[in-house]
């Protein structure tokens, strides 16, 4: 299994203070002339970022923010730590298929050489998707410069920029908006799948990669069926560390209780070595084991050859 951290995804606690539009109009003490207190204006509620979830909470794992993400295997459990979506701070992929932002998946979509290709057809528009280098080392003597045939090495993104289609790698072209090389792809602007839609409304519909919409560049499977436990509803959600692996020294950590419906797991073994703190069991949701590929039974929307559950 895999265990990740997001250093950039932290938790913030926001402490707000909302109430009448005068919560505070004047407070003067005895003695003080000439003073002027302005009423003090409440927070608006739609500022305040929502309270992280609970334990079983659904969480989207920041893998699926990138347009290059295929999506997660059957055979892969992953530990995202301190995921803003989470109380906790730890978001649980247990062996889940796909992308939890695309029910459905979708194969490859066309790909076509930029801005100026009208060979997409109706409805569909050739879009900038993920930046694909070339990639050069900031920390050079030079900067990187040598490294580009821009002859500019961003030091933000570790990456040439770019003034025309040649400076870019094979099947991309550059974006004069931003100066990157990207790779394009046909794709229908606003038509995304989302996690909430039925399958229904999600047909015919595109990956798109959470949080900018960007069209996801590579086939991603579709997620298993209904009822395997396996679907991003049962197998990807916010968890804790309920108890120790097996085999593993007292490392003195505190373990969290699991709520009704739920039960404690090992999910990260302990080997011998690595961090001890991070193998043990988390809680994961009841009748939710993985017992092996077979409980995929027949995935929904795409099944390509490396995906399980294919009907054919």
């Amino acid at each position: 299994m895999s265990y990740r951290d997001h250093d950039s995804e932290r938790r913030r606690v926001v402490r707000a203070i909302a109430g009448s539009a005068a919560l505070l109009s004047a407070v003067i003490l005895p003695g003080c002339k000439d003073i002027t207190v302005e009423p003090i204006t409440p927070i608006s509620r739609q500022n305040v970022a929502p309270a992280p979830g609970e334990i079983g909470d659904p969480c989207v794992p920041p893998d699926e923010g990138d347009p290059r993400f295929s999506g997660f295997a059957l055979g892969e459990n992953i530990l995202y730590e301190n995921h803003e979506q989470c109380g906790s701070g730890m978001c649980l992929v247990n062996h889940f298929q796909g992308r939890v932002s695309c029910p459905l998946g979708q194969a490859a979509p066309a790909p076509c050489a930029g801005p100026g290709d009208a060979s997409c057809g109706a409805g569909a528009s050739c879009v900038a998707a993920s930046a694909v280098g070339p990639f050069c080392d900031p920390q050079a003597a030079d900067g990187g410069a040598a490294q580009c045939a821009s002859g500019v090495c961003n030091a933000q993104w570790g990456a040439c920029e770019c003034t025309a289609d040649e400076q870019c790698p094979p099947g991309s072209a550059c974006d004069p908006g931003s100066r990157q090389c990207k790779q394009y792809v046909c794709h229908e602007p606003g038509s995304c799948q989302t996690a909430g839609a039925s399958d229904a409304e999600n047909e015919g519909k595109s990956c798109c990669a959470h949080g900018s919409g960007a069209p996801v560049t590579a086939p991603v499977c579709g997620q298993c069926a209904g009822d395997s436990g396996r679907r991003a509803e049962d197998a990807v959600h916010c968890s804790c560390r309920c108890g120790p692996a097996e085999g593993a020294p007292d490392d003195g950590s505190e373990y969290c209780a699991c709520p009704s419906g739920f039960e404690c797991k090992e999910i990260r073994p302990y080997v011998g070595i690595g961090d001890a703190g991070l193998a043990g069991k988390y809680c994961v949701k009841a009748g939710t084991e993985f017992t092996g590929a077979e409980q995929c039974g027949e995935a929904t929307g795409h099944a390509g050859p490396s995906c399980h559950g294919a009907s054919e």
